[in-house]
This record gives structure tokens, C-alpha cells and sequence, in this order.
């Protein structure tokens, strides 16, 4: 799994190649993601994995695409981060009704055992 800068890098090429093809992109631009001293080697670590293709860099200038691995690869953990938010919610509500229960259970048991002495 990417460190949250590269995916978020990864999310910005998406997003600037989303009609397909190679996209000119300024190091500016990427710079709001990660620092500016970083922007290379994020991109050079997408292109390993297979994410990206960078055609050329050149001062701060680079022409890249996503592949359809790196555009799967977001699917993919958008995917993941819904599940486990679900996950958690469903884990509250469960602890939230099972202590409202427990709680009126209780309560009732009170009631019961007041009533009887």
C-alpha cells in the first residue's frame, strides 16, 4: 500500500489525465501534495510500481498518464476506506443499542426485584 502523499499524487495525476493520454503537469502544481523536493520521487516511486508512465521531466515539468493500474489502484482503496468506515459505524451502533439494552434490562430487573420486597 502507497504512503498517503503518493496516493494523494496519484489522485492529482488521475484527476489531470482523466480524459486518457499524457498530460503536461508543473512540479507547482504537485507541490500543494507533497514538498517541492519530493515531487520527483514520488513520481519516479509511482512509475516503479507501475501506476504512472512519466514520458520526460524536465525542470519541474513533467508529461505523465495514469496506467490502468494506478487508476485501479484508487478504486481499490476508496473501496477499502468505505468498508472500514462501515465496519466502524456498524461497530458503534452495535455498542450504542446493545448498552441501551443492557442499560433497560437493568433497569426492568430493578424494577422486578423492588417490586417483590
Amino acid at each position: 500500500m502507497l504512503e498517503e502523499n503518493a496516493c494523494a499524487m496519484l489522485a492529482a495525476v488521475n484527476e489531470a489525465c482523466r480524459g486518457g493520454g499524457f498530460k503536461i503537469i508543473e512540479e507547482d502544481d504537485l507541490a500543494r501534495i507533497v514538498p517541492k523536493e519530493d515531487v520527483g520521487k514520488t513520481l519516479s516511486l509511482l512509475e516503479e510500481k507501475r501506476l504512472i508512465e512519466l514520458r520526460y521531466a524536465d525542470e519541474g515539468t513533467y508529461c505523465v498518464r495514469t496506467m490502468p493500474e494506478g487508476r485501479s489502484y484508487l478504486e481499490r482503496v476508496r473501496r477499502e476506506n468505505a468498508e472500514r468506515e462501515r465496519g466502524r459505524r456498524d461497530t458503534v451502533l452495535g455498542a450504542f443499542f446493545g448498552a441501551l439494552a443492557g442499560g433497560f434490562a437493568a433497569a426492568l430487573l430493578v424494577g422486578l426485584v423492588a417490586l417483590l420486597l
